[in-house]
């Protein structure tokens, strides 16, 4: 399996993971369902994929010397502030936790799909 294999591979785990921590996220906020157990679990394994995927499409660029797809590395990129933005939001957001990381869940799912249907070829 080749780098590009891998990317691709890798996108499709990581707007799978992030539709399911989105939906368990409203879920949880909804009190439809009441076990955080393995929620947080979820959401760092959605996180971790995002980085994941950048590192290999940064090894990608460097391997292969890609002319850059400008709106490509946008979402790219913008899946790793939208991260760093739930994170700081954590502590402030109160009771609706759940919510802000489901809707954020699901944010990174679209910025996912965004960038897969832009990849470079």
């Amino acid at each position: 399996m080749g780098l590009r294999d891998l990317h691709n591979t890798v996108a499709f785990f990581l707007i799978f993971t992030n539709a399911i921590a989105g939906f368990w996220g409203i879920l949880l906020d909804r009190r439809s369902i009441q076990s955080t157990r393995f929620f947080w679990v979820a959401i760092i394994a959605a996180q971790i994929i995002v980085f994941v995927q950048a590192i290999i499409g940064v090894a990608i660029q460097s391997k292969e010397n890609v002319e850059p797809n400008d709106f490509h590395y946008l979402y790219g990129f913008s899946m790793i502030i939208a991260i760093a933005l739930l994170y700081g939001y954590r502590n402030t957001i109160g009771s609706k936790k759940f919510l802000l990381y489901g809707l954020g869940s699901f944010f990174i799912m679209g910025l996912g799909i965004r960038a897969m249907f832009l990849g470079t070829t």
